[in-house]
């Protein structure tokens, strides 16, 4: 890719992916065949008041709406009825598909995708889901670089790949979501994807790739990913954060702790936040910007 795109640039500067995962405790998934504009919900052919309805409700509740669509070709199709899936990140995961009509789609609330146990309206999964960003109107890093991606899962996970629209931090394509777990990877090409799916197959996180958990403050997400390495625990449930503060650090202020129970052992964490002092854009096509960035300063095993 040209020099010039976001993600050539993060690259080039070695901005970190951990701590990059945009938040959220649980995802609404629509399936909207045919294209998407910059604004995949109210740019697309589902009903614009919906998807802006379906957006802020969610935001409300701290749930992602995302639109989603088979690898392939896009042609624009008339859906009677949409596969939706409904899937919570919190400590607890889980997930549902169901199968709606657009009154049905129009009736739903996606804050039951806060609640730790599954409302009931679909079917549970068991298996996990592949969620690739490929929306080229909203960066076109995550085309150029996603694209790939979601081709290759596709014609070998048919069932459980699909692209989605923006799933944030476009300057580290290929991006993907794995639900229910809100695992977020980051830099992947068709080869690194190949083994995050089969690690998480396994059991296991590819720590090389993996910008955070969803339902973690980026805190948290940089602690997590820091004791997986000093460990080496790589188990998707190998590490939990038992401690952390309310807010993050000043930008080049004093470090912050972060507490962390990994692979039987106690971690204290100690996070900074600094200025890059390298301007860049932080997507293709706008202005450049200084980056806020979130270091480890040093890790402590206590226990």
């Amino acid at each position: 890719m040209s020099s010039s795109t976001c993600s050539s640039l993060a690259r080039a500067h070695h901005e970190p992916l951990a701590g990059t995962a945009s938040q959220a405790i649980g995802y609404l998934l629509i399936e909207q065949p045919g294209s998407w504009g910059r604004h995949a919900l109210t740019e697309s052919a589902l009903a614009p008041d919906l998807g802006a309805r379906l957006e802020d409700t969610g935001e409300a509740a701290g749930v992602k709406v995302l639109l989603t669509r088979r690898p392939g070709p896009h042609p624009g199709v008339e859906l009677t009825r949409r596969e939706v899936v409904l899937a919570h990140t919190g400590p607890t995961p889980w997930m549902e598909v169901c199968q709606l009509t657009p009154p049905e789609l129009a009736a739903l609330d996606p804050a039951a995708c806060a609640a730790p146990v599954p409302p009931g309206l679909g079917t549970t999964v068991t298996r996990p889901r592949w969620l690739v960003c490929t929306h080229a109107k909203r960066d076109r890093c995550c085309a150029s670089l996603g694209r790939p991606v979601a081709d290759t899962l596709g014609a070998l996970h048919a069932e459980e790949t699909w692209e989605t629209s923006h799933l944030g931090g476009h300057r580290f394509a290929g991006t993907m979501l794995v639900l229910p777990e809100g695992l977020v990877y980051g830099n992947l090409d068709v080869a690194t994807a190949m083994e995050v799916v089969t690690g998480h197959l396994a059991g296991r996180v590819t720590v090389d790739h993996l910008r955070g958990r969803s339902h973690l403050s980026p805190l948290a997400q940089v602690a997590e990913v820091a004791a997986r390495r000093q460990l080496g625990v790589d188990r998707i449930d190998g590490v939990e954060v038992t401690d952390q503060p309310l807010q993050g650090p000043e930008p080049d202020g004093g470090p912050v702790q972060v507490a962390v129970a990994a692979g039987g052992r106690q971690v204290q964490v100690s996070i900074r936040a600094r200025r890059d002092r390298r301007p860049r854009p932080m997507s293709c096509d706008t202005e450049p910007e200084i980056p806020v960035l979130l270091e480890v300063l040093d890790l402590e095993v206590v226990g």
